[in-house]
């Protein structure tokens, strides 16, 4: 499975070359667990084309604090990950989730 997600702030963090993190996402861990392997792709706005993403490593949980028992995930950055467009149904909120292709 893919992930599409609108990311308007540009929140990375970079962990090491061409590796990052993206994270406090309203999502089950279920459907995280799905997504290791398959690409992410960040949006500006929903009819957008993505501005980055990459393929996931993993994903973490927030612990404590504001963004407790949110997701985090982990990212290979890959350059065909960039100006990808996704068609306007799907979305719930800033979260699309389709099937690999």
């Amino acid at each position: 499975m893919n992930i599409h997600l609108i990311e308007p702030l540009n929140h990375f963090v970079k962990l090491q070359d061409s590796v990052w993190e993206s994270g406090s996402w309203q999502l089950d861990e279920e459907q995280a667990k799905k997504l290791v392997g398959g690409e992410i792709y960040f949006h500006k706005k929903r009819m957008d084309p993505s501005f980055y993403g990459g393929t996931i490593l993993g994903y973490r949980i927030h612990k404590e604090g504001e963004y407790q028992g949110k997701i985090v995930f982990k990212l290979q950055y890959n350059q065909s990950c960039r100006n990808v467009c996704t068609g306007k149904s799907g979305w719930k909120r800033v979260i699309k989730i389709t099937e690999q292709q």
